[in-house]
């Protein structure tokens, strides 16, 4: 007999260990059961993810989803829901969750021994990496795109000094000349690029000529004298811009 409780007892424990050392990735996987939160004394312990546990996180323990997913936890009884980090694994097989007291303040469940809950798997660790990578793309893309400027070509066609725009404007003084060639698609992107980057809005193309062919060269400031110039261009030469230097602004 005590063979046969001792040989039960094993296959429950092995079994228990199995279940729970199952991890759950499908998103939107759903279950309803009950769930209990953390006594206060555990401030300060390091959970089985490997996170400091605080009362004042949101934070949850569950049986099978990965540590790092983000969960979706709905009270039953009053219809209140947070979304919280998976950093632990519930004490007891009775419960889907543990929660920190903050999430259960918010899901107002504070005084209850146990509360039905219905729990969601919005995001695992690899989901949470994907959207971060598309974030990324999409935010380098936006980038991209706003340092290009569509303007029409032909507006720089006369000797002169531009805005970026291509509006014609008459600039004396001095500035600093960042870029010269004799592409103008690749001067007015280096122009938005110091504008978005220096938040300068003085910047400046000129038209001119250099050994028969036409050139555009990208000034930023207006500067009265080169004194005044000196603040800027040292900036830039820190910045790893060392080919930068004064230049006058002409108007013919």
């Amino acid at each position: 007999m005590k063979r046969k409780l001792l040989l039960f007892l094993v296959f429950f424990l092995a079994l228990n260990h199995f279940m729970l050392s199952q991890t759950i990735t499908k998103i939107g996987y759903k279950e309803m059961g009950k769930a209990s939160y953390y006594p206060d004394d555990r401030d300060g312990i390091i959970t089985r993810g490997g996170v400091k546990f605080s009362k004042d996180s949101m934070y949850v323990a569950h049986k099978y989803f990965p540590f790092g997913s983000i969960i979706k936890v709905r009270n039953i009884d009053n219809g209140k829901t947070v979304l919280l980090k998976v950093v632990d694994r519930p004490y007891t097989s009775s419960r889907i969750i543990d929660m920190t007291y903050e999430a259960a303040q918010r899901l107002d469940i504070i005084g209850e021994t146990e509360s039905m809950v219905e729990v969601i798997l919005k995001d695992t660790p690899a989901t949470l990496r994907e959207k971060r990578k598309l974030q990324q793309q999409a935010k380098a893309k936006a980038k991209e795109e706003n340092n290009s400027i569509d303007i029409d070509k032909t507006l720089f066609t006369e000797v002169g000094t531009y805005t970026l725009r291509g509006d014609k404007k008459s600039i004396e003084g001095v500035g600093i000349q960042f870029a010269t060639s004799p592409d103008i698609e690749y001067v007015l992107s280096e122009g938005k690029k110091i504008e978005s980057n220096y938040l300068i809005s003085s910047i400046f193309v000129q038209t001119g000529w250099s050994n028969g062919q036409k050139v555009y060269r990208l000034l930023i400031g207006c500067f009265s004298s080169s004194d005044a110039a000196q603040p800027l261009l040292q900036l830039f030469q820190k910045g790893g811009y060392s080919d930068c230097f004064e230049k006058k602004h002409h108007n013919n």
